[in-house]
């Protein structure tokens, strides 16, 4: 009961910061929409080139957008955690006997809710531009699990990182290298065949692309459980990765 009890304590502390913060909230939510409206009507005749079962380029770009959501959210966990420990906050917190795994888990439930909401913005905004989610709610709510998972595992990543270095400039920089490369040497905004050769090859080896493909089949209505599994297993590894990093520099931390 401690560790839930904590876990909500950190969540609500977590949220609260996040809402009083309105530049920042108010970034996060409108980016994703600008990008998706953005590039929608820059590229719009590349859906004359799709399928016809694509629906058009904003439905095809509208899952690379929900995954671009997962990568944008993802350095939050990371800024905060670097914010506790500069403030004294965590020091302070470390002193009491409050749950140590709640510290991570109240972080990582905020950045997986603030993903969420600017899934749902998104899929809304879609559905305004045209966009059929052929799966209907059963299809969102699995998108909107899929991508805040990936959230999550990316999430960790960048907890690791603020825990080692403190700075949240190398966070900073570290996001800045990242986000262009993963989502643009993958399928979230350009057909695989739409890539030089080489591009193709990086695209093979970019978890942004299996996770794009599932959100993709399920705003198509195409699911098949080998992409699903593909997804999935990418995810997992990362997460495992990145959360026993995350692991290792919190002890390092609390020691």
């Amino acid at each position: 009961m401690t560790l839930l009890y904590d876990t909500e304590s950190f969540f609500q502390r977590g949220l609260t910061k996040m809402v009083r913060n309105r530049t920042i909230l108010g970034s996060y939510l409108v980016e994703p929409v600008a990008f998706l409206v953005l590039f929608s009507q820059m590229f719009t005749k590349l859906g004359d080139f799709l399928p016809s079962t694509a629906g058009g380029y904003v439905a095809y770009l509208t899952p690379g957008i929900l995954v671009f959501c997962a990568l944008i959210g993802s350095v939050q966990g990371g800024v905060s955690i670097v914010n506790d420990l500069n403030s004294g906050f965590l020091s302070k917190v470390l002193l009491t006997q409050s749950s140590r795994s709640a510290i991570l888990l109240g972080r990582l439930l905020t950045d997986m809710s603030l993903v969420v909401i600017e899934a749902v913005i998104t899929i809304v905004t879609a559905i305004v531009m045209g966009v059929t989610i052929a799966t209907g709610l059963p299809g969102v709510l699995l998108i909107l699990f899929t991508v805040a998972l990936f959230e999550m595992a990316l999430s960790g990543m960048f907890l690791a990182i603020g825990l080692a270095t403190r700075k949240t400039e190398t966070l900073s920089a570290v996001s800045g290298f990242l986000y262009l490369p993963l989502i643009f040497l993958s399928t979230a905004m350009f057909p695989a065949s739409f890539l030089p050769d080489w591009a193709q090859t990086a695209s093979n080896y970019n978890p942004v692309t299996y996770v794009a493909n599932v959100t993709r089949e399920l705003v198509s209505g195409g699911l098949n459980l080998n992409t699903v599994a593909e997804g999935y297993i990418f995810t997992g590894i990362i997460a495992l990765i990145t959360f026993a990093a995350t692991l290792y520099q919190f002890r390092k931390v609390i020691s």
